[in-house]
């Protein structure tokens, strides 16, 4: 049932849901039937070095702020060349490495962010159950990547005149 309302807690095992008051808190642990591929050379591996316990945020529901306390493998990576001897698995869908949102968190907190910023945008996330400083937002805002700018393949200058006091009778014309 929490799968169908959650469906990225489809990849782990729901030990425990508890509503209380604003907040719903989920605790759940990632299967140990399931191997893990190692981020960097991408070996597959299911050899348990440790576990240890994350809390990701998540978007609301039913207007409770969800708090996820899931208990992740660090693994050792199988693959006797790569560099990584441990690693932490992730989950698609709910954690991210470093990350304390889930991503489809932290895609609402950017929408929020470009839109609103500063204050006013940790006044609307509040509304939305997720608590975050003016500064956090900015934050958010300032590590939002900027779309690839097309590089233009010719320049020109604007044919209906020149600039003041420019000669233009030096300048060759170029083809398009």
């Amino acid at each position: 049932m929490v799968g169908d309302l959650l469906p990225q807690l489809a990849a782990v095992q729901v030990e425990r849901v508890e509503a209380s008051g604003d907040l719903l808190r989920i605790t759940a642990r990632t299967r140990d039937d399931l191997p893990a591929a190692c981020p960097l050379c991408g070996q597959s591996s299911d050899w348990v070095h440790s576990r240890y316990e994350r809390h990701v945020a998540d978007e609301a529901v039913g207007g409770r702020a969800v708090v996820i306390d899931l208990s992740v493998r660090r693994l050792y990576c199988e693959n006797p060349a790569c560099e990584k001897v441990t690693f932490a698995e992730q989950i698609d869908g709910l954690t991210r490495r470093y990350q304390r949102r889930t991503p489809a968190l932290q895609k609402v907190v950017d929408a929020v962010a470009v839109a609103l910023a500063g204050s006013a945008g940790a006044r609307l996330l509040g509304v939305l159950h997720h608590v975050l400083t003016w500064a956090g937002v900015l934050n958010c805002l300032m590590r939002i990547s900027l779309p690839a700018r097309v590089v233009p393949r010719v320049l020109g200058i604007d044919e209906g005149g020149s600039p003041r006091g420019v000669d233009t009778s030096a300048m060759r014309r170029v083809p398009a």
